[in-house]
């Protein structure tokens, strides 16, 4: 129990001051679970090396789609069809940043067995990170909602195009 309360007490305060301020809409969710399955094992690569590239990094989705569209393995790919590559990226970038943030929670609890001035700032490091994490997946959650509106009636038309 008294392991418990550091835990329960850090899980408060990352609620308070580290929000995300834009949920990630549940239609982009929902096509990245549809799409990864049935998509081509080169563009799940783009996908996933990109994804890890960007990991922990703030995402310009200009600049994503233009690297998309300068990619030689989809040569020939239609705006719609590089803008929902670009979706299927960011989608992956949060739930890895999901994860990240898990890992950083467990962490922290594993952590606060040993209370010290070193603790101390380690746990500031962390704070710091956290809210990054956050704002960063508040800004893809922005952009996937914009990408989405352009896409969205054309999503089994992109998922039969990257087959």
């Amino acid at each position: 129990m008294k392991n418990l309360l550091p835990f329960l007490f850090c899980s408060f305060s990352f609620c308070s001051f580290a929000q995300v301020n834009t949920v990630m809409p549940q239609e982009a969710n929902s096509f990245y679970n549809r799409a990864m399955p049935e998509i081509k094992p080169q563009v799940k690569s783009i996908i996933e090396k990109n994804a890890d590239a960007l990991r922990g990094r703030s995402v310009n989705i200009d600049s994503l789609t233009k690297q998309l569209n300068n990619d030689k393995t989809l040569k020939g790919a239609t705006r719609q069809d590089i803008e929902a590559i670009t979706v299927l990226i960011m989608v992956r970038i949060s739930l890895n940043a999901d994860t990240d943030l898990k890992n950083m929670v467990i962490n922290m609890h594993n952590n606060d067995q040993e209370i010290s001035h070193e603790n101390k700032a380690e746990r500031k490091s962390t704070q710091d990170k956290v809210d990054r994490i956050l704002a960063h997946k508040s800004q893809i959650a922005e952009n996937v909602s914009l990408v989405m509106k352009r896409i969205s009636g054309a999503q089994d038309v992109v998922i039969n195009n990257l087959r």
